[in-house]
C-alpha cells in the first residue's frame, strides 16, 4: 500500500511540475523533446529552501550542445517566448548580452495565477542552461540582485 501511495504522490508531483513551463515553447526542451534528457542535467527545487529568495519552484536544465544547429534551435526558443510576451520582453521585464561565444537573456513572463514567473537562458560556448522559475518575486531587477 505503500509503495502504491509513493508512486502516486511521484506522478502527481512529476505534473505539477510539467505544468509549470506550460504553454512556454521552451516547454519541450524541459521535456526533453529537443536534447535527449540524458544529455542533460536537471535540477528541480520547491518549498522551503527557496522561501527566502521569494520563490516557490525552480527548474533548471543544463546540457552541452553537439553544434551549432542545437545552439540555434534552443536559442530560438526563449526568443519566440519573448515575441509572444511583447509587453513583457522590454524594459524592467527583459535583459540580454551577447558576444561571439556567451549569451544570456533574463524575461519575466506575465503572471500566472498569483505566480510572477521568470524565463533564463545562458550560454558559454557550447555550455546552455535554462532556468525556469516562480514566486512572489517582484521583478527582474530583483532577481539580478539576488543572483549576483
Amino acid at each position: 500500500m505503500k509503495q502504491i501511495l509513493m508512486i502516486i504522490m511521484t506522478w502527481l508531483i512529476t505534473i505539477a511540475t510539467a505544468q509549470a513551463q506550460s504553454g512556454l515553447n521552451v516547454s519541450p526542451l524541459f521535456e526533453g523533446k529537443i536534447i535527449p534528457t540524458q544529455r542533460m542535467v536537471e535540477t528541480r527545487v520547491k518549498g522551503k529552501m527557496l522561501s527566502k529568495y521569494q520563490l516557490t519552484f525552480f527548474r533548471s536544465v543544463r546540457f552541452k550542445a553537439n553544434n551549432k544547429q542545437e545552439i540555434n534551435r534552443v536559442r530560438n526558443l526563449i526568443e519566440l517566448d519573448t515575441k509572444e510576451n511583447p509587453g513583457f520582453a522590454y524594459g524592467e521585464n527583459y535583459s540580454s548580452k551577447k558576444s561571439h561565444s556567451k549569451e544570456t537573456y533574463m524575461l519575466q513572463l506575465p503572471k500566472q495565477g498569483s505566480q510572477n514567473r521568470f524565463l533564463c537562458y545562458k550560454r558559454n560556448k557550447e555550455e546552455i542552461t535554462f532556468i525556469y522559475m516562480e514566486g512572489t518575486l517582484n521583478s527582474l531587477s530583483t532577481l539580478r540582485e539576488l543572483i549576483k
